[in-house]
């Protein structure tokens, strides 16, 4: 039933990024990079207010003073990636190798 309904429209009351362009390809730098170090775990002692703004800069969200907002975007994100064919046949091939 929602699949043939357009997706809702949010305005948000600051600026934020496109998805189409968070989900751009990273500089060779920054995957080298990102390959080396460990992103900061949920163990990380943070509360989740820290925590949430940490993973919103790592991924390039930005943070104004609604959280809900920022969160929206990441979420949004995060679904347009588990969706996208590229990523689920990356998914795959490293499942069934």
């Amino acid at each position: 039933l929602h699949r043939s309904k357009p997706m809702p429209t949010v305005h948000y009351t600051r600026q934020m990024p496109d998805i189409d362009s968070l989900m751009q390809v990273w500089p060779e730098e920054v995957e080298a990079l990102m390959r080396e170090i460990q992103l900061p775990s949920a163990d990380i002692d943070l509360d989740l207010k820290d925590y949430a703004r940490v993973v919103c800069a790592v991924m390039d969200v930005p943070v104004f003073t609604s959280m809900v907002e920022s969160l929206h975007v990441l979420f949004t994100l995060y679904t347009e990636f588990k969706n996208n064919q590229h990523f689920q046949r990356n998914a795959m091939d490293l499942t069934n190798p």
